[in-house]
């Protein structure tokens, strides 16, 4: 038998609504399951974009509390003659107390009662490559310093990498939870739908009706069902993704929170399509078990 679209997709619809509900739970739970899975995309793109962002910042800074200006001096003649080290500038106290108020300038409170001197002298290192960071740190350690006096990109590096892989991890556990939740509730939905018309499938087969021809109808309903609630998911997580960066430009300012991070129609297009592959995989499996029993 030749293959007929608009027979197909017919024969799905009508399938849909005679089990409204059954299918409204399906479209539900792949709404979900694509949701958490595009909100772990979200999660993930904004940190590498953030990493991307502090890498640019190529610099060691090497705190010297109580440290007098011949130390500063001392320190910053030494390591400008390393060979991983573009740069060297040295900060006085009361340059860095200048510095927190300037960047902190609308809220006052935060230096109102502070004394100058809790801020200690530092020297900025400017590095010729951003993966000599650790190198740099290895090397003002052998010169005294603590991980607790010395500040590199390597560092926000590490931390953002291990809270973006506890995050990622949850938020994609969670996703193969539903995704598998997805799957039953989809090949239940079309199972109800085979139950229905058991008969006529019967008077198919012994008309000659192969077995592809049967199953179609069936797995087009899985793709819709599929393909609404993914549609959904996907473009709420695109809106969500621009709420998150209007929210954020106002609220974390010195957050480098890019929008360009996602790429909204490469992101639709991914989630629609493994929305769509979970129901196929759902509707095929649920068919095949059927016509293997009759």
């Amino acid at each position: 038998m030749r293959f007929n679209l608009g027979f197909f997709l017919g024969e799905a619809v009508k399938n849909l609504r005679l089990n409204l509900l059954m299918s409204i739970t399906a479209v539900t739970t792949t709404f979900i399951c694509i949701l958490v899975f595009g909100l772990g995309l979200l999660v993930s793109a904004h940190i590498q974009s953030i990493i991307g962002s502090v890498r640019e910042d190529v610099s060691v800074e090497a705190f010297m509390p109580e440290a007098s200006s011949q130390e500063v001096d001392s320190l910053a003649s030494k390591v400008e003659s390393w060979p991983e080290v573009a740069s060297v500038t040295k900060v006085s106290e009361e340059q860095a107390f200048a510095e927190f108020k300037d960047k902190y300038e609308d809220q006052p409170d935060l230096y109102e009662d502070l004394d100058q001197g809790v801020f200690p002298a530092s020297v900025q290192i400017q590095l010729t490559d951003p993966d000599n960071a650790n190198d740099v740190a290895g090397r003002l350690k052998q010169e005294g310093f603590t991980e607790r006096n010395l500040s590199y990109p390597q560092q926000t590096i590490d931390r953002l990498n291990s809270v973006t892989s506890y995050v990622s991890w949850g938020l994609y556990g969670a996703t193969l939870l539903f995704l598998v939740a997805s799957v039953l509730l989809i090949s239940n939905a079309i199972r109800l739908s085979i139950f229905a018309r058991r008969k006529e499938i019967e008077v198919m087969k012994l008309v000659g009706a192969s077995d592809g021809f049967v199953r179609t109808p069936f797995v087009f309903e899985g793709l819709l069902q599929a393909f609404v609630g993914a549609s959904l998911a996907a473009f709420a997580v695109i809106w969500i993704n621009l709420l998150f960066v209007d929210w954020s430009h106002n609220a974390l300012p010195y957050v480098p929170i890019s929008s360009g991070a996602v790429n909204a129609f490469s992101t639709l297009i991914l989630l629609i399509v493994v929305g769509v592959i979970i129901g196929v995989i759902g509707s095929f499996l649920s068919v095949t078990r059927f016509l293997k029993k009759i």
